[in-house]
């Protein structure tokens, strides 16, 4: 066995030890976040979605000046949450031409795509017209917009009888978006509900860390009594103080360092330094610098 497969291969057992040491089945921070893991961006917000999609009159967006809060993950869960009531289909082609988006849709409902934008468009209204079942419930991730025909596909889809969209994409796409001229500024108008997602408060932060050490101790994430029983497992108070402040707040860079600082924690463990993950450790790694917008004010 060469060295570098010994050093992995040990470092993959120090990490099984660790897990094993707090009763995770895995790196509680290392993948994707479930719905169950997701912490909402708040209780009011979440009921005006719902009430946006079930009273539909527009499109209804998720936007945010920075990268890594959490918009496809949401995205994502709004569309598994409605499953059952709408046929839902989820675009994560970013960018997507005005063919390409219609050739999605046309597969997603099982009418095909044709040979050009216009013709697809035919297929999906002919289907729509004598379509008896679950309304659909399409959700545009990262939308790009900044070609009008783009706009008009999405105009068109917004416009079918028992169609409701939903975009997500950065603040500054939004904005863009009223640069196209009349057409552009009228489909801002159309769009019904807007939110806007921020980097997390501190107590958000915390519950990020207790769902997700909930999830991967077997237990139900969304059950208050767990987290509240769960607590911050091995991350010192300051710990995550720290880890808070130097992702900003921002979801994606605290998971990441999460996820790191486990590592680092194993190791830590396996030469009986001690399991918990304190400032010190916090201190000792890299930050991913959060990704945001600049803005004019």
């Amino acid at each position: 066995m060469g060295r570098i497969r010994e050093i992995t291969d040990g470092t993959d057992q120090e990490l099984q030890k660790y897990l094993q040491h707090h009763r995770w089945e895995r790196n509680p921070f290392a993948h994707g976040a479930s719905i169950g893991e997701y912490v909402l961006p708040g209780d009011d917000e979440i009921a005006d979605i719902a009430s946006h999609i079930r009273s539909y009159t527009g499109p209804i967006l998720i936007h945010s000046r920075f990268s890594g809060v959490g918009k496809t993950t949401l995205l994502k869960m709004l569309l598994e949450e409605y499953s059952d009531e709408f046929t839902t289909t989820y675009i994560g082609e970013h960018n997507v031409t005005p063919y390409e988006l219609t050739s999605i849709v046309a597969d997603q409902i099982g009418v095909g795509k044709s040979s050009s934008t216009k013709l697809t468009e035919q297929k999906i209204r002919d289907h729509v017209k004598s379509y008896r079942g679950d309304p659909h419930l399409l959700g545009i991730d990262e939308f790009g917009l900044n070609d009008p025909d783009t706009l008009h596909t999405i105009q068109f889809l917004n416009d079918l009888d028992r169609f409701r969209v939903i975009l997500t994409g950065m603040s500054s796409q939004w904005n863009a978006i009223g640069d196209l001229g009349s057409d552009g500024r009228a489909f801002q108008r159309r769009v019904s509900y807007k939110l806007e997602l921020e980097p997390f408060e501190r107590e958000q932060t915390t519950e990020l860390v207790q769902r997700r050490l909930a999830a991967a101790a077997g237990r139900d994430p969304t059950n208050e009594d767990v987290l509240d029983d769960i607590g911050i497992g091995p991350f010192s108070t300051d710990a995550l103080d720290t880890i808070h402040e130097r992702a900003q707040g921002v979801p994606a860079v605290i998971t990441a360092a999460c996820a790191e600082l486990v590592d680092l924690a194993a190791y830590q463990h396996a030469h009986d330094a001690g399991s918990e993950i304190s400032v010190d450790l916090t201190e000792a790694i890299e930050y991913t610098e959060p990704e945001v917008e600049e803005t004019s004010e």
